[in-house]
């Protein structure tokens, strides 16, 4: 399915206002195995989930700035691709648990932060975790996902609450 997803960042600096700016696309896949079914035919399945996304130029420039990173580029390109892949459980066809890693691609450029300076870098590494809620109505369902990204290259954890619908086979 798809579905728009919101920088947070760090921390609560911006829970009290809703910046445009933030907002941000990606597409989700899911593969499971059934484990349970409860009288209504919801299932309980181990999944892996894949999530493909873009950040916008605004939204790399809060990464790099909310992590540490000092860049010398003087405008972020328009291809920031991120990929998250997660294995984890989907409860009763409603609830999501699932933790995995991430990677947040961008144009090459020089970084440098208190590690030290990455003359080539083109990648943010991370741990990814994923708490959300799939309402089932037919064969299309409203999700409610948030995700957050910490650790290895990432110094603060990250909030990415999202919204999207999917299409369910």
């Amino acid at each position: 399915g798809a579905s728009a997803n919101y920088y947070y960042g760090p921390g609560d600096r911006n829970f009290d206002s809703f910046e445009g700016n933030r907002v941000n696309y990606k597409l989700t896949g899911m593969v499971g195995l059934t484990i349970a079914r409860d009288k209504n035919d919801h299932r309980t399945m181990i999944a892996a989930f894949g999530d493909y996304g873009l950040n916008n130029k605004r939204t790399m420039e809060r990464i790099f700035d909310d992590q540490g990173y000092i860049t010398a580029a003087l405008d972020q390109g328009a291809s920031n691709n991120f990929y998250e892949v997660e294995g984890g459980v989907l409860i009763g066809e409603i609830l999501r648990l699932s933790t995995g890693v991430g990677r947040q691609m961008y144009n090459e450029q020089t970084i440098a932060s208190s590690s030290g300076i990455n003359f080539q870098s083109t990648q943010l590494n991370y741990y990814s975790s994923t708490v959300g809620f799939n309402f089932r109505i037919s064969t299309v369902a409203i999700v409610l996902n948030c995700n957050f990204n910490y650790g290895k290259d990432y110094n603060s954890t990250v909030i990415k609450p999202s919204a999207g619908l999917t299409l369910n086979f």
